[in-house]
């Protein structure tokens, strides 16, 4: 009963509903987007797919925000939260609209995968202010169960988007650039839905408080970097932060293996390479099966956190990841797969909860953008550095008994790391 409460206290919230609702419309969006984006670059019979052409995907539309986005954390802590949210999703709009035209026109794929930088970058801009932003709409203390709903109602309603982005695919005719164009445009509307969505939060509702002054230009850039440092120094200065950082890119960086992993298998093992509409069926059983499995991390985990800190809950986290990595070591059919990634989503969603809930507690206010910002760079460089490694180590049929073991491995030799070098202030964190 107390969890309900604790739920209910939080859902009570106009504004965290309100923050909740832009949230779920954008991630929404973001599904029907990358399936149509997926669809393009890697199920499309004009293109094979390989572990090389993911890992470029994946380093195309990620790495640039990895560069520019502390300093855009920094403005984060700055501009009003709020009109971050507004501007950034009508222009996502914009671009991914750009992006159905290039797609419809049949120009080179780099041009379409440019556009596709700007608009992930926005992305990320767009959920690190959502997750800066939570601390304003809910009290301090269900900062943990608000952590549990918003992201994991986020995370369902990307694998929504996306399912309905299969199912609108099948429905206009298959594997097209015209229907993926289709759908692309469809992402866009829905980006506009978000930004208006936005407009029922107040001006000012979601922080931060207003500067004294702002720096002229020059200045302004100098301060950026400073800040920057600071927003370092404060997480080196958090113990329990600074592990949370540590077990993000572990995390991140098997989860990007298991991920490229699966898209091969479903692409080129398990569907027959010269069909990618049953390729990318069966990659969309694969994304609704993991959200199952981020569906329950969520709940689970403010359960936990009634008996374990934030620090034993992710040495947990990571002691069940280990286990169930190598369900899907030695795949031969597609339900050791299926059954794995339910079971990695449990883990993963797990771990988010405890880092978000970790850097919301113990970063001060005025440094949580920024925080969340580095949190992001260290959430995809990892993503991408294990897409890069991948495209190495896998074959294109996505089988390798070794690499899982080692992956398995990680995530072992990371629990054991955490647990010895855990403080009695993490252990009551």
């Amino acid at each position: 009963m107390s969890y309900i409460s604790d739920v209910a206290t939080v859902v009570r919230g106009s504004g965290f509903r309100r923050l909740l609702s832009v949230r779920m419309a954008g991630q929404f969006a973001d599904g029907v987007f990358q399936t149509a984006l997926a669809s393009y670059v890697l199920f499309s019979p004009e293109r094979q797919a390989d572990a090389q052409s993911i890992a470029s995907a994946f380093a195309i539309l990620l790495l640039p925000y990895c560069i520019l986005g502390p300093f855009v954390g920094v403005f984060i802590d700055r501009w009003q939260r709020r009109q971050i949210l507004l501007i950034a999703n009508f222009a996502r709009a914009s671009l991914v609209a750009s992006i159905a035209l290039i797609a419809l026109s049949s120009a080179p794929e780099i041009a379409l995968l440019s556009v596709g930088i700007l608009a992930v970058s926005i992305n990320r801009l767009v959920l690190s202010a959502l997750g800066a932003s939570v601390p304003r709409v809910v009290p301090l203390d269900n900062v943990v169960t608000a952590n549990a709903i918003a992201p994991t109602l986020g995370t369902l309603s990307t694998v929504l988007g996306a399912g309905l982005g299969v199912y609108l695919r099948s429905l206009f005719g298959g594997a097209t650039d015209t229907n993926d164009a289709i759908l692309i445009a469809v992402a866009a509307g829905l980006y506009v839905m978000a930004g208006s969505l936005a407009l029922r939060l107040g001006r000012r509702a979601l922080g931060p408080e207003p500067a004294a002054e702002l720096p002229a230009a020059l200045k302004a850039v100098i301060e950026v970097a400073r800040e920057l440092a600071a927003g370092v120094g404060q997480i080196r200065r958090h113990h329990t932060a600074s592990t949370a950082f540590a077990v993000t890119a572990i995390q991140r960086f098997c989860f990007g293996i298991a991920s490229v992993t699966a898209v091969l298998l479903a692409r080129n093992t398990f569907s027959d390479p010269l069909d990618p509409d049953a390729g990318l069926a069966l990659l969309a059983q694969v994304v609704l099966i993991a959200g199952a499995g981020f569906f329950v991390g969520a709940v689970i985990t403010p359960e936990l956190s009634r008996y374990l800190s934030p620090i034993n809950i992710l040495i947990t986290a990571l002691s069940f990841a280990a286990v169930t990595q190598l369900i899907i070591a030695t795949p031969q059919t597609k339900t050791p797969l299926l059954i794995g990634v339910f079971f990695v989503g449990i883990s993963a969603q797990v771990t988010k909860v405890c880092v978000d809930s970790i850097l919301q507690r113990t970063i001060p206010d005025e440094f949580r953008g920024r925080t969340f910002s580095l949190y992001d760079v260290v959430f995809n460089v990892a993503f991408v550095a294990a897409a890069s490694v991948g495209a190495i180590v896998l074959p294109a049929s996505g089988r390798s008994v070794l690499t899982n073991v080692v992956v398995a491995g990680l995530y072992a030799g990371t629990a054991a790391v955490v647990w010895l070098r855990r403080t009695p202030t993490a252990n009551q964190s």
